[in-house]
């Protein structure tokens, strides 16, 4: 039950909160959005670079495996 009231009394005074200082929290996404946009592009540029190296066998491995003699011994 104290934990019902206590999410209630937050979730109040969040809304409280909002409504007061709506411009600054518009303030506030306006710098976050285009930052996390910035993050989120790096990440997935990344991550393709990295799928696409996987992807791709290295060249000296083909050339090692075709060159080098198998003997049966």
């Amino acid at each position: 039950m104290p934990k019902i009231v206590f999410g209630l009394i937050a979730m109040s005074l969040g809304l409280w909160g909002i409504s007061t200082w709506w411009w600054s929290i518009v303030e506030l996404l306006r710098g976050l959005v285009p930052l996390t946009l910035l993050i989120l592009g790096i990440v997935s540029l990344g991550a393709g670079v990295t799928r696409i190296k996987k992807e791709q066998p290295a060249p000296m491995d083909a050339e090692l495996s075709e060159s080098s003699p198998q003997s049966d011994e």
